[in-house]
């Protein structure tokens, strides 16, 4: 179980620490929901964070997700939604590129795995915790 470090917060993104607190905050903010999602959902939530209205960068849409069964084509959303909550990393040119894993771990448990190439060429793992559907 990985803990939560404060200096983190101020750490160079071209750190490891400063790096995986970014990859970290752009998975498990919530991103703001678009129509297609409250369709799916069946619901009007809008989602999103106070971060929203500074950065809107940083947030995932998995939280969408949080009450369907776990199907091909949740896996296929999920790894959509990690997708796209990182690209910012490649817009602002801290990543060459961004592979993300997910996998049916139990009937109803996913599991996550982020591998970021660095500009460098250097590659960066970053397993994420298991999520129960």
């Amino acid at each position: 179980m990985s803990h939560f470090k404060l200096n983190a917060i101020t750490e160079p993104i071209d750190s490891k620490e400063g790096l995986t607190h970014a990859v970290l905050q752009s998975i498990y903010n919530y991103a703001e929901s678009t129509k297609n999602d409250r369709v799916r959902m069946g619901s009007n939530q809008r989602g999103g964070t106070w971060s929203n209205e500074l950065i809107g960068i940083v947030g995932s849409r998995d939280w969408t997700l949080r009450r369907v069964k776990l199907t091909d084509e949740t896996l296929r959303l999920a790894k959509h939604f990690y997708e796209e909550a990182l690209s910012w990393l490649i817009q602002q040119g801290y990543a060459r590129t961004i592979e993300v894993s997910v996998w049916r771990e139990k009937p109803n448990q996913m599991g996550r795995n982020v591998m970021i190439t660095l500009t460098n060429g250097s590659t960066f793992d970053i397993p994420l915790s298991k999520v129960d559907k």
